[in-house]
């Protein structure tokens, strides 16, 4: 009878799967697609497509996804240009910590506490962390998802660079349509294909996402209680530790070796020890003096040092930035009414726009500091560079790119540098844009009508004190290249 029972499970089994497919049989054939227009990216899809099938991936839905896609050049453009990398780090904090978020953070758990409470309860992450990640990711689910995940990915994918991650992501994506998880309507995205008010990307839903409510979907799109819960379980997978701190803002002592701030892991005792002390005064707890934590200078020598530690690392899982966490942990602060940094951000030192690093990472190769392959990105082994050259010429090997360092580094270089051309006032759709970036930043320049009156000089002059600029209030060629950078 046993025997039998099995019989009929396993037969109504097969019946349920379909036709099985042995390692014999080949796969069945790739979707074709009509051209795009561009025979490279052709060539490209039709071979992804290809071996997607042959890793059992399902031809009617690939076919689906791709058919109609071209490359878009916005996307690489807006790759290459993350503000993570490529807006001075005062600019980026300033920009996301914002009165605006802080408040919406505050009504969102003022309404939804108690489903928080629960959500922190069981994954110990507190609120204001997965609040603080919400509202950067899509503004609490207010930020429109412009774009096609699939396209976008296909363009990324296509592109090169990271090729095989985001190919990845596409067989991800497919598979979350086969399995009808998310309809190929519900499929908008962020530019880099990431899905959701939580902004997850395809791999990371089909294996972190949760159905909070137990309602058979794992809504990130429109359920409040599965995005909290989704970004929870995130943190808590990558090894969240309850009750333990993100990170102390500290007071270095004089004559203090900056290059000790190189990402080593030392015990806080090791560091109050070493002169750093928290930068309210108070003493380190026990609970924190055996805790591991590395130095940390976003702005270089004369900004804020701050100790970080590990779930500070575990933030950065979501997103690969150090500057993300840290205006992760601030909103958190924020909205539990705490202050932020108290140490000031040393605007006036200058920071360098995309092509001065460019510049710098190939000036440091030809004097032999390996930077990279120069990309106008600065990330850690441009900071290595950096802190070797600063070394050599017994400078604070800080490892911040400043306008004074790059100047150092041409002269080693034996470079001569024109001077910069005078800044040109703009015509009338450039102040149009201006105004769009500076209400866009949050300086009220009034209505983009492309006319400079109080309102938009007042926003300007603002804007340039803000940046370390001198503020003149004339809406010129500088201003604007200043508030596109700012922008990212």
């Amino acid at each position: 009878m046993q025997r039998a029972l099995i019989t009929i499970a396993a037969l109504s089994l097969a019946i349920a799967c379909g036709p099985s497919v042995t390692s014999a049989q080949a796969p069945p054939p790739p979707p074709s697609f009509a051209s795009s227009g561009n025979a490279a990216f052709d060539a490209w899809r039709d071979d992804f497509a290809g071996r997607a099938v042959a890793r059992g991936r399902d031809p009617a839905v690939l076919g689906r996804l791709l058919s109609g896609v071209a490359p878009d050049d916005r996307i690489v453009e807006l790759d290459q240009r993350q503000p993570e990398f490529v807006s001075p780090v005062w600019d980026y904090v300033t920009n996301r910590v914002t009165e605006r978020r802080i408040n919406d953070g505050r009504a969102l758990k003022a309404e939804f506490g108690s489903l928080l409470d629960q959500v922190e309860a069981r994954y110990g992450v507190p609120t204001g962390i997965i609040l603080g990640i919400w509202g950067l990711e899509s503004n609490y689910g207010g930020a429109a998802l412009n774009y096609d995940a699939a396209a976008a990915l296909a363009t990324l994918a296509f592109e090169g660079r990271r090729r095989a991650q985001f190919e990845g992501y596409l067989l991800a994506l497919t598979e979350m349509v086969e399995r009808g998880l998310a309809s190929e309507t519900q499929l908008r995205s962020s530019w880099a294909g990431a899905l959701g008010q939580p902004q997850f990307m395809p791999d990371v839903y089909l294996t972190t996402a949760v159905d909070w409510d137990n309602d058979g979907h794992r809504d990130i799109w429109n359920n409040r209680g599965d995005v909290a819960a989704s970004i929870g379980n995130y943190l808590a997978d990558r090894g969240w530790r309850r009750g333990e701190p993100v990170f102390d803002e500290v007071r270095l002592p004089e004559r203090f070796d900056y290059a000790l701030a190189d990402g080593t892991l030392r015990s806080v005792a090791d560091w109050s020890e070493r002169g750093v002390a928290r930068i309210d005064g108070q003493r380190w707890g026990d609970e924190v003096r055996g805790l591991q934590a590395q130095l940390f200078l976003p702005a270089g020598a004369q900004g804020p040092a701050l100790l970080l530690h590990h779930n500070f690392g575990v933030i950065r899982r979501y997103n690969n930035s150090d500057r993300y966490a840290l205006v992760v942990a601030l909103l958190a602060r924020a909205f539990d009414r705490r202050g932020g940094l108290v140490a000031d951000w040393p605007r006036a030192a200058g920071a360098l726009n995309r092509e001065e690093i460019l510049e710098l990472q190939t000036l440091l190769n030809g004097l032999g500091y390996d930077s990279g392959t120069p990309d106008g990105l600065f990330g850690s082994g441009t900071r290595r560079a950096v802190r070797a050259f600063q070394s050599a010429q017994n400078m604070p090997a800080d490892g911040f790119p400043t306008q004074a360092l790059l100047g150092q580094v041409r002269v080693r270089a034996g470079v001569i540098v024109e001077p910069p051309a005078p800044p040109r006032p703009l015509a009338r759709a450039g102040v149009r844009e201006l105004q769009r970036l500076l209400n866009r930043l949050g300086y009220n320049a009034g209505r983009a009508d492309g006319r400079i009156g109080s309102r938009t000089r007042s926003a300007i002059r603002a804007f340039e004190r803000a940046r370390g600029m001198e503020p003149r209030g004339r809406a010129t060629t500088t201003v604007l290249e200043a508030a596109r950078d700012a922008a990212g």
